[in-house]
């Protein structure tokens, strides 16, 4: 089963995701059709997607805002926030 992951550079988009509001996050692309999502890495296993997310963070501050965040398809709570991406 190939896993995708969306890297979303948005800071408002990464508040609604980190605050798991899909209701906000619907809104923020309802209002602003100049967002970009690049398309998804896909990986073959979810062991590489980890570790491809996993590189995102390396040396970042945990308590930090992330100025990159992953969603990925192998995770059920990233699911509605991929879907609303993918309907963008």
């Amino acid at each position: 089963m190939s896993v995708k992951v969306y890297v979303i550079s948005e800071p408002l988009a990464i508040d609604f995701i980190m605050d798991d509001d899909i209701d906000g996050f619907k809104e923020l692309l309802d209002s602003d059709d100049t967002l970009y999502f690049p398309e998804p890495e896909i990986f073959d296993t979810e062991e590489k997607a980890l570790a491809f997310c996993a590189g995102l963070g390396y040396g970042k501050d945990e308590r930090a805002v992330p100025d990159r965040y992953p969603l990925r398809s192998c995770e059920p709570a990233d699911a509605p926030f991929i879907g609303a991406i993918e309907n963008y």
